[in-house]
């Protein structure tokens, strides 16, 4: 069963080209933290932008400095199933745990029914040489996996978890009352890390954790030490710079934290923007609300 907080990694990049050695030190150090593992090639790691040759040298770079110990899960989800099922055996090739695969999302209207889904995920997971685990950002792909179909999909042998990014903690609480025990339910919101992990979540797949990864585990830790007034002032002074590396400031955002706390970060991928100097400063203030610089 995979649990615990694990952060969605950024994919550096030098010029617009991918900093593969940066990326290596930045899995590195944060080797030495207490972080259950990592997911590349998430949402987080600009995977639209990426080729599949970029791809498929990121899950390298990454396999070669993650140690076993640590989790090491790859974002799979194309638009097809075919190519889904094909980049997930090459990623399972290449060392990955499991894969994170996202909904596809370009014929929404079509999308949305769900038998459609339950077949796309079905075929992934039968012919996936590696363990999946769905996932749900209904902001980005306008589809919503709902709990009921969640719960379904749950009961193939291959499919071991989901990443919720919803926010809906009544959504993730009924897929936990559905799906068997040792389905692996991970918050992707870090602003409702605490209240999933109330109603069962294993984890958070969580931003901020690239930049805060100490600091978003012991959210983790209080809680699973029946410390739930400790667990809260973490969680609620940790929210600031939740928001801002996510809803506020986004991928830049992000990137421009990591570099602020000793990281690479570097910019996002054209047409992606960087933040401007005001609002580098605002992340400079919540970074220092909770004594990271």
């Amino acid at each position: 069963m995979f649990k615990g907080i694990l952060p969605p990694i950024p994919t550096p990049f030098k010029e617009d080209e991918v900093a593969y050695d940066k990326l290596a030190e930045n899995l590195t150090k944060l080797n030495r933290t207490k972080l259950a593992g990592y997911v590349i090639l998430g949402t987080n790691s600009e995977p639209v932008h990426l080729t599949e040759q970029e791809k498929l040298r990121v899950i390298e770079t990454a396999r070669k400095v993650v140690p076993k110990e640590k989790v090491l899960l790859v974002g799979t989800g194309l638009e097809s199933t075919q190519g889904t099922i094909e980049l997930t055996n090459k990623a399972a090739e290449l060392g990955a745990d499991g894969v994170l695969v996202v909904s596809p999302s370009f014929y929404k209207n079509v999308l949305t029914k769900s038998e459609i889904l339950y077949k796309h995920y079905m075929t992934i997971a039968d012919k996936a040489k590696t363990k999946v685990l769905l996932y749900n950002i209904p902001q980005c792909t306008g589809i919503n996996l709902e709990a009921d179909l969640v719960a379904r999909l749950a009961q193939h042998p291959n499919i071991v978890g989901i990443k919720d990014s919803s926010g809906n903690i009544a959504q993730l609480s009924d897929i936990i009352r559905m799906a068997p025990a040792h389905f692996s339910t991970f918050t992707g919101s870090a602003l409702v890390l605490l209240p999933a992990l109330c109603v069962g979540a294993a984890g958070g797949i969580v931003a901020v954790a690239n930049v805060a990864p100490d600091e978003m585990v012991r959210i983790q830790e209080l809680y699973q030490q029946g410390d739930l007034k400790g667990a809260r002032q973490q969680q609620f002074r940790m929210m600031p710079l939740a928001k801002g590396v996510t809803v506020k400031y986004g991928i830049g955002g992000l990137k421009a934290a990591m570099d602020l706390v000793g990281y690479y970060g570097g910019k996002p991928r054209s047409p992606l923007p960087a933040p401007n100097q005001e609002e580098i400063e605002d992340l400079k203030k919540m970074l220092r609300e909770v004594e990271l610089i």
